[in-house]
């Protein structure tokens, strides 16, 4: 904190809609404490001035704030929901010693019909099935690793959630990054940059085959899933360069400046290569 602190004295004071601050909100831990998940012990928080709007919690490792809050709001200019996420900085003189890390993110709270509908559900009662497919592609295309989780809310709108494990760094690379020491002959902060940054980014989708897992989804689903899916691909290379540029900034009033870096290395290289694969569906 005290290094992100230092990159920090030279700008302007963080003023962000996407920012919540920990001293308007009560917080409670989510029961049973024994269904933590891969996102460590999680939180209930609720404005204090307004209890109905809440938010879930996650603090407990250094990669879940980054890569849900990109993965969110990248989804958000691709038309397609999840939850809306924010980044909760810990305010000045906070006594309350809840969060395992610096790092803590708030995704809006829905209220569901069904955590874990099956497709016939979707197709028969959400007002948006044909994002079930739109999120199938950006599965893929943001490199996601672990269960692809969607629920049923309230509105009866299909919702992504649980996305940290996703593009290409996960907690044992991020929670280093700010780490401005010398271990040994080597500043670790400065690896981990290097190694972040001068990677070839163009070779991440290598072992990727888009058009195989499209075919899978046809064979199982029919040929209704062509067009959301391709959608995906088309609508990543939409996202306007300022926006990026808007909600990384925020995001790295709280990671090291470099990571903002990498992201736009990312995503600049996955409107790439969505530019290449459509190519290939002309």
């Amino acid at each position: 904190m005290e290094d992100k602190a230092a990159e920090n004295c030279a700008k302007t004071p963080l003023v962000s809609p996407d920012v919540l601050q920990t001293k308007d909100f009560v917080f409670s831990p989510i029961r049973p404490l024994d269904r933590i998940g891969d996102s460590g012990a999680l939180f209930l928080a609720k404005l204090k001035t307004d209890r109905r709007k809440r938010y879930l919690v996650k603090h407990a490792f250094c990669d879940c704030a980054a890569n849900e809050f990109v993965y969110t709001k990248l989804a958000q200019a691709m038309d397609v929901r999840m939850p809306e996420a924010k980044l909760f900085q810990i305010s000045e003189g906070e006594k309350r010693n809840y969060f395992k890390t610096e790092y803590v993110l708030a995704t809006k709270y829905l209220d569901l019909i069904d955590e874990n509908p099956s497709y016939r559900i979707i197709r028969e009662q959400a007002l948006n099935w044909q994002d079930y497919f739109r999120f199938r592609a950006m599965y893929d295309m943001f490199l996601e690793g672990d269960s692809f989780e969607v629920l049923l809310a309230s509105d009866r709108y299909i919702y992504r959630v649980d996305t940290t494990d996703a593009f290409l760094y996960s907690d044992h690379i991020l929670a280093r990054a700010g780490i401005n020491i010398v271990i040994g002959n080597h500043n670790v902060k400065d690896q981990i940059k290097n190694e972040m940054l001068f990677r070839s980014y163009n070779s991440c989708w290598e072992y990727m085959d888009f058009e195989e897992t499209l075919k899978t989804l046809v064979t199982r689903y029919g040929d209704e899933c062509i067009k959301p899916f391709l959608d995906s691909f088309k609508r990543i290379q939409d996202v306007p360069k300022d926006y990026i540029d808007s909600f990384l900034n925020t995001l790295c009033y709280f990671y090291p400046d470099f990571i903002g870096d990498y992201f736009k290395l990312f995503i600049t290289a996955l409107q790439r290569e969505s530019y290449k694969y459509l190519r290939t569906k002309e």
